[in-house]
């Protein structure tokens, strides 16, 4: 097996064993997993889940699967994100490609429903409860400001090249193409071959190339004093540093850049006043620009006229007020002439030196003053805590693990692949990967517990530039990290983890936002404890690795009200999301009544919640109409009444596989009577959402079993071989398993 098979089947490891634990879909988790490896590239800052499939197999196809929520605030885009379908169909076959053809189709899917979005055709489609409704209610409030669309589309398959009647299927296309109702488009296709490029990068894996025309621009060289890199000084004209920005946007900021100055509509006054009265005197008065580069490309001169993977590491205001003084005052930048220094990093040493260049360069700002790198001392001191504490022997192995602290992304797999198969497997014992915790990530468990979940909404990139900024240089804190302190970082984690997984489960939650609610639920359970003068007992949390019944009853109580805030009608923002990002959502939250005194809530007790409450009562209802119709006359319908609404479903012909299990109906008849009858109701919403089509016998079954009603032997028939073909299709098979 080559490396690449190596890393799919990990990769698909990974989304099995997540979606095991967090009790979600096969393409859900790797919606999420995928999308990690981008955020940790710096590809996007954040992601939202945002799931949508219409019309598929026709030409009226629709589709997303999630966002990016911070892309707007950084430079007026909006980043769309596209998942491969059938992941879990695939998981077992060696290395299976896409053509062009195939990725042609679910591009053509994605620009639709920009469009439509655009166009305001879903606007009565979408209910204001469900994921879609973040993203679509984003761009139509800000229709009139948006500049650019960001398209990714990520698959477990190898792409295997662009078909030769079709110019525009490379990987990366930042050329805007307006001929979608005049929206600018920008397109990335990430293959399997790019994850696993991503996943052990040193540099970005990002193809950002800078045309700067054939005549290039001069530049001197300065003498060769360090062998990883080369140092230029050029200058760029006004207008060419604003084209730039105006085709690439923040895609050409360093990401640590990203996320501490947000670009939008920002213009420093003085560099306004220079450009309008003084423009011939910018370069005196302007300090200019310091940008990184993997390479670049000359012409016979010796001029550049290439710059690939150009990140901006100072400059970035510079940058944006030129873009927007142009833009808004229709500045003329004819006489405004910008120094750039740029330095060409070589790859392998590139993730080590950006971020230096950048926080010494940033040493008068408070990007700087942050010390955002993950050399910190702060890091380093959690990174050699975390090496000191082992967890709870909990498990039946009685096997001790460590809770790893990755404060350098991808150390975790790196480290993995060093090893061999044996020691990996060692590895992975100790350091199983749920109980990982990523630098990003450790921020939001620290700042929603100290009662800053509106900080926390603000996304993780953004959330750790924030407490970066306030906490990770006070000396106070870095003296306070010892064990202990690594000891209730994971406690945190593990409420976090808690309250965000019951959510779905509980009867009030109306389907969406759910990290928005756990963010202000933990918020509000740490602000009730010191509100009553308590503290938490995280020697209990750390003793038993998990909350105890009581505690995540506070935490439910607590998420209740967080819901009910975060999705009032009074909410002076449309987007619950951008309102959860406000100081008024916590003090109003702030307001409600303890969550302490609650009633101990038991996960195995709370109901499981696939969908909005409205989806789960049109379930019952439909598979209980179908029980009754079935009684009355044995017909069985060719689409269950679930699936008779969507206009279309995928023309691909399931052959379910032949079965391996005892064909005993009383083996049978055990097994599908101790599957948890609230699975079925999650299989019953599947089908509408996947398009799988339902016969009125099929759906009969579902509701007896949801019931804990007895089947006959032919309905024992019916209902094994429906499981067998929904777990052929997709279904996660964690579901269908029979519970003790």
């Amino acid at each position: 097996m080559n490396d690449l098979s190596e890393f799919r089947r990990q990769l698909l490891d990974e989304v099995q064993q997540y979606a095991a634990l967090e009790e979600v879909f096969d393409q859900d988790a790797f919606f999420k997993v995928t999308c990690n490896i981008l955020r940790d590239n710096d590809v996007i800052s954040e992601f939202e889940p945002a799931y949508f499939r219409y019309g598929e197999g026709t030409k009226s196809f629709l589709l997303t699967d999630g966002y990016d929520p911070s892309s707007y605030d950084q430079d007026e885009s909006v980043v769309i994100i596209g998942c491969d379908d059938n992941v879990s169909l695939r998981m077992h076959e060696e290395m299976p490609t896409i053509t062009a053809a195939e990725y042609n189709k679910y591009l053509r899917a994605m620009r639709r429903f920009i469009v439509d979005v655009w166009n305001g055709k879903l606007k009565d489609q979408v209910e204001e409860s469900s994921d879609i409704f973040a993203l679509t209610s984003l761009i139509r409030e800000h229709r009139g400001h948006i500049r650019r669309f960001r398209i990714y589309f990520i698959t477990d398959r190898k792409y295997t090249g662009r078909e030769s009647t079709t110019e525009k299927l490379e990987q990366d296309i930042y050329a805007l193409s307006k001929k979608d109702d005049g929206i600018n488009l920008e397109i990335h296709l990430w293959d399997i071959t790019r994850l696993e490029q991503a996943a052990h990068a040193t540099s970005s894996v990002e193809n950002l190339t800078v045309k700067l025309g054939t005549e290039g621009i001069q530049a001197v060289h300065s003498p060769d004093v360090e062998p990883n890199m080369q140092t230029y000084l050029l200058f760029l004209r006004g207008q060419q540093l604003a084209n730039l920005y105006d085709d690439y946007g923040v895609k050409l900021m360093e990401s640590n850049v990203r996320s501490f100055l947000s670009m939008r509509g920002k213009v420093n006054k003085g560099i306004r006043k220079t450009i309008n009265d003084d423009p011939s005197r910018f370069v005196a008065f302007n300090n200019g620009l310091t940008a990184t580069a993997s390479s670049i490309e000359t012409n016979d001169e010796g001029n550049i006229t290439a710059i690939n993977n150009l990140q901006i590491v100072n400059g970035g205001q510079t940058t944006a007020s030129i873009y927007y003084t142009w833009k808004e005052d229709k500045a003329n930048l004819d006489q405004i002439v910008v120094p750039v220094k740029l330095v060409v990093v070589r790859e392998e040493t590139a993730r080590e030196l950006i971020p230096s260049i950048s926080r010494f360069t940033n040493s008068q700002n408070k990007v700087a003053e942050a010390d955002f790198s993950s050399n910190s001392e702060y890091q380093i001191k959690l990174e050699q805590a975390s090496k000191q504490v082992l967890a709870p022997a909990n498990s039946p192995t009685g096997i001790l693990t460590y809770w790893y602290y990755e404060r350098v992304r991808g150390q975790y797999d790196n480290e993995k692949r060093r090893l061999t198969p044996t020691a990996r497997r060692q590895f992975e014992k100790q350091y199983p990967s749920r109980q990982r915790i990523k630098m990003v990530d450790a921020t939001r468990y620290l700042v929603c517990w100290e009662g800053f979940p509106q900080i926390a909404s603000l996304g993780a990139q953004k959330c750790f530039a924030r407490f970066a900024e306030e906490t990770a240089n006070d000396a106070k804190t870095i003296r306070q990290i010892d064990k202990e302190y690594y000891k209730q970082l994971v406690c945190k984690r593990i409420i976090f983890d808690s309250a965000y997984k019951q959510i779905k489960r509980m009867d009030w939650y109306l389907g969406a936002y759910q990290m928005n609610i756990a963010e202000y639920a933990v918020a509000k359970y740490s602000y009730d404890l010191t509100r009553e003068q308590l503290e938490c007992d995280f020697s209990e949390v750390w003793r038993l690795q998990s909350v105890s019944p009581t505690m995540l009853g506070a935490l439910m109580r607590a998420a209740a009200q967080a819901s009910a805030v975060i999705n009032s009608d009074k909410r002076p923002t449309a987007n619950p999301s951008e309102w959860a990002k406000k100081d008024e959502c916590w003090k109003m939250l702030q307001e409600m009544p303890s969550c302490l005194h609650a009633d101990p809530i038991y996960a195995e007790t709370s109901k499981r919640k696939a969908a909005a409450p409205s989806r789960h009562m049109a379930a019952t209802k439909n598979m209980a109409e179908a029980a009754a119709r079935l009684h009355e006359k044995p017909v069985i319908a060719e689409v269950s009444e679930a699936t008779a609404s969507i206009s279309t479903v995928s023309n691909r012909a399931d052959t379910p596989p032949q079965t391996t299990h005892s064909t005993s109906t009383d083996s049978h008849r055990y097994k599908l009577m101790h599957i948890p009858h609230r699975n079925w109701y999650t299989l019953y919403n599947w089908c509408g959402k996947h398009h799988r089509s339902l016969n009125e016998s099929e759906t009969a079954v579902m509701w007896k079993l949801s019931q804990n009603k007895e089947l006959t032997d032919d309905e024992i028939a019916v209902a094994w071989h429906l499981r067998e073909r929904m777990l052929f299709q997709g279904f996660p098979k964690s579901l269908l398993e029979p519970r003790q």
